[in-house]
C-alpha cells in the first residue's frame, strides 16, 4: 500500500479509519516530497501488527507529531518504519509508544542523519526485541546514547551494525550493562565510529576475543 497522494479529507483515509488494519508495510514508502501527515493522527492503528518501512525514504518528513496518540500495542514488526528520514530530528512523539510486543526493530532509524536526541526511547519495553541490527546505523549526528542504558535487550540476538557510522558517538558507557547473552552477530555493532574514547565498557560483556574485535571493525 503506498498512499503517497494522501491529502486532507482523501477518501482512502476514511476507508483506513473504518477497516480494522493489520498491515501498514511500505504506505508511504519513497514519498520525497511527504511532509503533512496531519489526517494519519486520525488512523486506527490499534489492530496493527506490521508498520515496517512505513514512512522508508521519506527525506522531507520532520514532523511527526500526529503519531503521537496511536495504539501500537499489537506492533510485533517496527523494521526500517522511519528509515531515510533524513530531515526527522524530534522524536517527542513517540515517547509513549507501546512497544512491548515488538520483536524487529531492525533499520528503524537507518539513515535519520538529523536524530541527535533520542530522550523520548528511554522507556520503551523492548524486552521482546529479537532483531536490533541496524537501528540506528548512519545516524551521523547521535552522540548520547545515555536514554538507552536501562533498554533490556536480554532476548536479542542480532545487534549488527546497530550503532554503526555513528560518528558524532563518544561514549558508550551506557552500554556497559546491557545483557547481550543471547547475542550471535555483534559484527560491526560500532562500526566506523571514529570519535569513541573508550571501547572497554563493553568488555562487561564477556565475549570472546575475536567476537569483541568483530564489534568495532
Amino acid at each position: 500500500m503506498n498512499i503517497c497522494k494522501l491529502k486532507k479529507g482523501d477518501n482512502n483515509i476514511k476507508i483506513i479509519v473504518k477497516n480494522k488494519i493489520k498491515d501498514l508495510q511500505h504506505m508511504f514508502d519513497s514519498c520525497n516530497n511527504l511532509k503533512n501527515i496531519e489526517e494519519l493522527k486520525y488512523l486506527n492503528v490499534k489492530y496493527c501488527t506490521n508498520f515496517s518501512y512505513m514512512f522508508y525514504d521519506c527525506p522531507s518528513l520532520n514532523d511527526i507529531a500526529p503519531l503521537k496518540n496511536w495504539n501500537v500495542s499489537n506492533g510485533t514488526n517496527f523494521k526500517g518504519m522511519f528509515c531515510r528520514c533524513s530531515s526527522l530530528n524530534d522524536i517527542t512523539p513517540l515517547k509513549n509508544w507501546n512497544v512491548s510486543n515488538g520483536i524487529n526493530f531492525s533499520y528503524l532509524f537507518n539513515n535519520c542523519s538529523s536524530l541527535n536526541d533520542i530522550a523520548p526511547l528511554e522507556k520503551w519495553d523492548v524486552s521482546n526485541g529479537i532483531n536490533f541490527s541496524f537501528m540506528f546505523w548512519k545516524c551521523s549526528s547521535l552522540n548520547d546514547i545515555t536514554p538507552l542504558e536501562k533498554w533490556d535487550v536480554s532476548n536479542g540476538n542480532d545487534f549488527r551494525l546497530m550503532f554503526c557510522e555513528c560518528y558524532s558517538l563518544k561514549d558508550i558507557t551506557p552500554l556497559k550493562n546491557w545483557n547481550v547473552s543471547n547475542g550471535n552477530d555483534f559484527r560491526l555493532m560500532l562500526g566506523g565510529c571514529s570519535h569513541l574514547i573508550d571501547t572497554t565498557p563493553l568488555k562487561n560483556w564477556n565475549l570472546d576475543e575475536n567476537t569483541f574485535k568483530r564489534i568495532f571493525k
